[in-house]
């Protein structure tokens, strides 16, 4: 089994990648290097683990990088070219472009997922800002099978991600209409009136994970309850388990509340990890959601699950393309990069989750080596040696 044919119609048939990379303009009257060149380089960074343009800019002269563009050229081109390019690419663009594989997340059933073994399919977004290369952002991402980052905002400085948040709630949710989630997750900052009047608004429900209960009024409150449970009559209900996955022993204490003219269920999550240092065998997490239908088992996954913006983007793309440390002093130049690499990262990871549906190819591909990010893209850069990308 050749599995040639199989990459090449992920990419071709599947992503129709030639036909988005055609969302981009070229404002140049005499291009020497086709613009489509320079996304596909840009698109490839994450993918080959290129964490500046100027790493990019010594594999560009590579023999096997340059079979892939089919470039008879001394490089593909170089880190200059390419940072005028970001220059003037237009961000609507790199917009759309980031968007575009929507459709084909969803005909693939990776935008929902269960938090339990036991619920519903669940569509999931993840709020939170971050800092990369200097530049303040605010994420909006997708939390199905794949993690897929669709609004990468500028917030400008710190302090700012909130209007930031709003203006993406209004985008997203006229944008994405039926795909919009059905729960959104936050941490504190975004405990405030405005946001839950406005995610509750858009007929969708919210969770919020704060780590200090004087927070808010309404988490002193339910401390309260929580404290006095044996000495009055309380609506407290508990539960506690052993999770596997997590090597951790967990007490969950819910109550119902009121916050914003909106009812609440809070609660206090507490957990033991007897093998991790003594300064973190004991974490405890305060969850506030609007969502009266959650377990207490779902608002603990839930609750685990905000961190996956974290985990599976934030940090992801700083080991694999490098934006943490990644200095551009143009912010337009830096997100048009930074929505192609976010791109990038959620098609890769979808080509794993269909890859792995089919039990023999996923076998093949690995190769007796372990399904870790870097172990099986590089073992697909082999099958991308012939060159792949038809346009």
């Amino acid at each position: 089994m050749d599995l040639t044919g199989d990459i090449r119609d992920y990419f071709d048939r599947m992503l129709d990648l030639p036909k988005k990379l055609q969302l981009f303009t070229d404002i140049r009257k005499y291009p020497v290097i086709d613009l489509r060149d320079i996304i596909v380089q840009l698109f490839l960074m994450p993918f080959f683990g290129m964490n500046s343009l100027l790493n990019l800019d010594r594999i560009s002269r590579k023999k096997s990088f340059k079979k892939l563009f089919k470039c008879n050229r001394k490089m593909v081109s170089s880190d200059t070219t390419i940072k005028r390019a970001l220059d003037w690419i237009s961000v609507g663009e790199t917009r759309l472009f980031l968007l575009s594989f929507l459709p084909f997340m969803e005909e693939n059933k990776l935008l929902q997922k269960m938090l339990t073994p036991s619920s519903k399919f669940r569509r999931i977004g993840i709020f939170d800002g971050s800092v990369m290369g200097g530049h303040y952002h605010e994420t909006f991402s997708l939390s199905g099978v794949v993690s897929y980052p669709i609004f990468i905002e500028d917030c400008g400085k710190r302090g700012k991600e909130l209007p930031a948040a709003y203006s993406i709630i209004e985008k997203s949710s006229d944008l994405l209409g039926e795909l919009f989630p059905d729960l959104l997750l936050f941490d504190s900052l975004y405990f405030n009136q405005n946001v839950f009047k406005l995610v509750r608004q858009k007929n969708t429900h919210l969770l919020i994970k704060s780590s200090d209960p004087n927070f808010r009024a309404v988490l002193i409150e339910a401390e309260f309850s929580f404290d006095h449970k044996n000495e009055m009559d309380s609506d407290v209900i508990s539960e506690k388990g052993f999770d596997s996955n997590r090597m951790c022993n967990w007490n969950i204490e819910s109550t119902n509340g009121s916050y914003a003219g909106f009812p609440v269920s809070i609660s206090h999550l507490t957990e033991f990890y007897p093998k991790n240092q003594e300064s973190r065998q004991h974490a405890e997490s305060w969850i506030t959601t609007t969502d009266l239908t959650l377990s207490q088992d779902e608002i603990r996954e839930a609750a685990h699950l905000r961190w996956q913006i974290e985990n599976n983007v934030f940090k992801r793309l700083a080991h694999n393309a490098g934006t943490k440390k990644f200095y551009c002093k143009n912010s337009k130049a830096f997100y048009n990069m930074l929505r192609i690499f976010c791109a990038a990262m959620a098609v890769f990871d979808a080509f794993i989750q269909i890859f792995s549906r089919n039990e023999k190819k996923m076998k093949l591909l690995l190769s007796g080596i372990k399904p870790t990010w870097k172990n099986i893209f590089s073992q697909v850069e082999e099958y991308l040696e012939g060159g792949i990308f038809r346009y």
